[in-house]
């Protein structure tokens, strides 16, 4: 029997590379064998071809800050990097933490993603729980004040404890204000001594020690200490390339400006080890801001740097430098995080959303910001090492070619 469509490339088994035909019917994957014959056919060579990327944690910055991004920008670039999944999280203006504003900001969504999508609500009203749980693809508890975001007025304690949440992903951004210092914010090392590690480590055991039906999930953790206890607690967390790849000496001023701050070289080297092990997620925390927003000084500056487009192309271009496995790479930013949200996405095989990027891996390109599809047109990792995918497909179709959309709009609400 002939398939709608058969792709043959190269893809990972086990750790190892081989070469395959992936049977695609109705837009899933239907069948992965060495040969199947399809009624029409790509063949792209040594190429890799990855699952389609899940980053679940990005700002699409809509509504209210269209100026920095917003969902047909944010998702283009989510494409570009390879990922074809994104969700997007409630600290917008007006938040996204009652049910009209959620249902207002899923009619944007749908509207002009070009990636699949889900959105996060804010945890902070008891009465709104319930509203929002069918539109929210999970919740958001923000403990201390980030941009566009204050810390919960209501304990974690008592909003973990609503029903309502029993089963759901909710992501934590773990800062205890408590801990924060009374420094004179002028540079990333000061940003650093502000918003401690401490301040990390102290609100990741508190959370941890709640008692909730909810699935806890870490979001952005940066110490090694934070990481230990969530794996000892079996708790789900996130890992950012900027946080594992860039560090607090780094000349970037402003544009390394993010929260949690980056730290130390020799933290973020730990942290680092971490991802060699390909257990743990890795999640952009997609944070555009305007660069004259930037400029502004380091103090004024906003927390939060773009990545959606670069977190596998940086990953994939240090695993052909035999820095990281592939696949860990692929396990970190495609199948893990589709897992924890049971979604059929994040793997090449029969039953699973034809979601597909292919990669040349001998074209490693150094990344300008100028040439990302984010509305921002800056990123901390200019100059750094990456491998771009060729071609990015969305459940059978292909959205990526040559370097150009050639789907607009084709994302759809994660369910």
């Amino acid at each position: 029997m002939a398939h709608e469509l058969v792709i043959r490339a190269r893809i990972l088994r086990s750790g190892q590379f081989m070469n395959a035909a992936i049977g695609i019917d109705r837009g899933k994957i239907s069948a992965v064998d060495e040969s199947l014959k399809g009624e029409r056919e790509y063949h792209f060579g040594d190429y890799l071809a990855l699952p389609g990327g899940v980053d679940i944690h990005t700002h699409m910055r809509e509504p209210g800050l269209t100026h920095k991004e917003n969902f047909f920008s944010g998702t283009r670039s989510a494409a570009f990097g390879g990922t074809t999944a994104i969700m997007d999280m409630p600290n917008t203006i007006p938040p996204a933490d009652n049910a009209r504003a959620l249902e207002e900001k899923l009619d944007m969504a749908s509207d002009n993603s070009n990636v699949d999508f889900g959105l996060f609500a804010q945890l902070s009203d008891i009465d709104e729980i319930e509203k929002m749980a069918s539109m929210a693809i999970g919740f958001k508890l923000f403990m201390s004040e980030t941009t566009s975001a204050s810390g919960t007025a209501t304990s974690p304690e008592s909003l973990l404890a609503s029903r309502h949440l029993a089963g759901r992903v909710v992501t934590v951004h773990a800062e205890d204000p408590g801990q924060f210092s009374a420094e004179d914010c002028s540079d990333l090392h000061r940003h650093n001594l502000i918003r401690n590690i401490k301040a990390e480590t102290e609100a990741v055991k508190r959370i941890l020690a709640i008692n909730t039906a909810a699935r806890i999930n870490l979001a952005h953790l940066t110490s090694r200490e934070s990481v230990d206890m969530a794996q000892r607690r079996k708790a789900s967390f996130e890992m950012t390339p900027h946080h594992i790849l860039l560090d607090e000496g780094m000349p970037l001023g402003a544009l390394g400006k993010v929260n949690p701050p980056l730290r130390k070289k020799q933290i973020a080297e730990k942290l680092f080890e971490v991802a060699r092990t390909g257990r743990a997620i890795i999640a952009s925390d997609h944070a555009p801001h305007a660069l004259k927003e930037k400029d502004l000084g380091f103090d004024t500056a906003p927390s939060g740097v773009p990545g959606v487009e670069t977190r596998i192309p940086l990953l994939l271009a240090l695993a052909e430098k035999g820095i990281l496995k592939h696949q860990a790479v692929q396990d970190m930013c495609c199948q893990l995080p589709a897992d924890l949200f049971g979604l059929k996405k994040g793997r090449i095989e029969p039953g699973y959303d034809a979601d597909l990027a292919f990669y040349d891996l001998s074209r490693i390109v150094k990344i300008e910001g100028a040439a990302l599809h984010s509305k921002c047109g800056w990123t901390p990792f200019e100059g750094h090492d990456a491998i771009f995918p060729a071609g990015v497909m969305l459940r059978g179709n292909m959205i990526v070619r040559g370097g150009i959309l050639v789907m607009e709009k084709a994302g759809l609400l994660l369910k």
